[in-house]
């Protein structure tokens, strides 16, 4: 009976872990085709699907956030290479989301320059 509990807390931790995964690849998406209709000039698409990639990103960072959680109040969270992965694709995108926003910022501004002149 403890062997079952153990594997449906892997279990679990392996579903947390794909989701964490779903969610920063379809941030990553986002981040990309943003940076797509950036190229393209048209900055509203680009925020929009940077908004998108920002929701995306919420939902993946407070699933990783309660498991941190849980083991910061004691509970015995077991090692897990699926869970690390899914803690580097986060960060990753999340740094990407980062530069990408900066980027349609910097972009609209040199526009408005180029127009003032």
């Amino acid at each position: 009976m403890v062997n079952e509990s153990k594997e449906w807390v892997a279990d679990s931790l392996n579903e947390l872990s794909m989701t964490i995964i779903l969610h920063a690849g379809n941030a990553r998406k986002n981040v990309s085709e943003a940076l797509i209709a950036l190229e393209q000039e048209d900055y509203n698409q680009s925020q929009k699907l940077l908004a998108e990639a920002k929701t995306e990103v919420v939902v993946a960072h407070k699933m990783q956030t309660s498991t941190l959680q849980q083991e910061a109040e004691g509970k015995q969270i077991r090692y897990s290479i699926l869970f690390s992965h899914a803690q580097d694709t986060l960060m990753t995108v999340q740094s990407e989301l980062f530069i990408a926003d900066h980027l349609v910022t910097l972009f609209k501004k040199l526009v408005s320059m180029e127009g003032a002149k």
